[in-house]
């Protein structure tokens, strides 16, 4: 499996929900990603990355509250949204990258 690094590296559109674990919302955010992935496959990337034990990580990609959505392509942040998202929000921040 690719790095997290790698893969927001690559040409095409990766949307990464950063989660913790530990939160509520993680198994909501897994149904969501499961969904974008289905309607992007081979378009996008969609990622669920668990935060949990990874502190580094949310120090390199700022992330201060959960679930976190950040918008990558070719390893540059286009955007990022926060809080409760449904999976027309979320498609909307994914068409606009492609």
């Amino acid at each position: 499996m690719k790095h997290l690094e790698e893969i927001i590296k690559e040409n095409v559109p990766t949307l990464v929900a950063f989660v913790h674990a530990g939160k509520q919302d993680a198994v909501e955010v897994k149904y969501l990603v499961d969904e974008l992935r289905k309607k992007y496959a081979g378009k996008a990337n969609i990622v669920k990355f668990d935060n949990s034990f990874n502190n580094r990580i949310s120090e390199r990609f700022r992330i201060t509250a959960y679930p976190c959505y950040i918008l990558f392509k070719e390893g540059e942040e286009l955007m990022r949204e926060g809080g409760e998202k449904t999976v027309t929000q979320l498609s909307e921040l994914v068409d606009r990258a492609l």
